[in-house]
């Protein structure tokens, strides 16, 4: 809904978007024709041809990744500026008994924190999601079309990868409640404790109102270090079934280019398309976490 009025906008950021992400799939591709249709035969004029190429998109996915990370922005500062100013005109219609059962700090919190939140779920969050999940797609669809004994080798990890991602869901959706939780009680305290200091200063109630703080803020830093721990645990691991896909890759790989099955091409556009299949499996957790703060 908060898109309709910058519909040419969005269009071009959409539009860049899927043309990066398609640029950003090309390079590994055309290092495995350099190698096996350049090096391999000595082929010079192939080989500056593909190099040619390969410098072409390169400027293309420069070019089309600068427009989509504008268009993008300009189009999600706008939004999240519309939802401001909604959120503080839905405020002004609420009844005073509203105000009467919720901190004002809350409230505060809703309106900075949760916002900030979604700008950055709005200005990187919905490009992360489609071109991590395009990539992933576009980058299995490619390992399949050039080996699928190797693509099937390699995919065997993914077991592995879907359940400590489940596990990590789980857990970060657990923590990151406490710690929204946990904000808003700090926004609350600060502004209840800043907006009443003339009574606090009156009553001598300095050392308390610090202690409270404290108490609080220890908290909101208990919930932030479980988070940590989490991803502390799994990013590592991701990085872990990486190598380990590229060890399966280059020890069945190198089997198969023995075998005459493969070529040494394919081989190294395997490892480089190892690489761009778990990249994105890592902003999407990330983009998760985003997702959940």
């Amino acid at each position: 809904r908060y898109t309709k009025q910058y519909r040419l906008r969005t269009t071009l950021a959409v539009v860049s978007l899927l043309l990066a992400t398609l640029t950003g799939l090309i390079p590994p591709f055309l290092a495995k024709v350099a190698i096996d249709d350049g090096v391999r035969k000595g082929d010079l004029d192939a080989l500056t041809v593909v190099i040619g190429v390969l410098l072409v998109a390169g400027l293309a996915n420069l070019l089309t990744s600068a427009a989509q990370t504008y268009f993008t922005g300009w189009t999600g500062e706008r939004i999240l500026a519309d939802l401001r100013n909604d959120l503080f005109r839905h405020l002004q219609r609420l009844s005073l008994g509203f105000y009467e059962r919720n901190r004002a700090g809350v409230v505060i919190s809703r309106l900075t924190n949760d916002v900030d939140a979604l700008d950055q779920l709005v200005t990187d969050g919905v490009t992360t999601l489609v071109q991590s999940g395009l990539t992933l797609v576009g980058t299995t669809i490619i390992l399949f079309y050039l080996d699928w004994k190797l693509a099937l080798a390699t995919v065997t990890v993914i077991p592995l990868l879907v359940l400590a991602t489940r596990i990590f869901r789980v857990r970060s959706a657990r923590a990151y409640s406490q710690v929204r939780e946990r904000l808003g009680l700090v926004t609350a305290t600060l502004a209840e404790d800043i907006a009443g200091m003339r009574v606090v200063q009156a009553f001598t109630r300095e050392p308390r109102n610090q202690g409270h703080f404290e108490d609080v803020n220890s908290h909101y830093r208990e919930a932030n270090q479980q988070t940590v721990v989490l991803n502390g645990l799994y990013f590592p691991f991701v990085d872990f079934l990486s190598a380990a896909a590229t060890a399966i890759v280059l020890g069945f790989g190198g089997y198969l280019v023995f075998d005459g099955q493969t070529t040494p091409g394919t081989l190294f556009a395997f490892i480089l398309y190892v690489s761009n299949f778990f990249d994105p499996v890592q902003q999407l957790s990330q983009l998760y976490n985003t997702f959940l703060a």
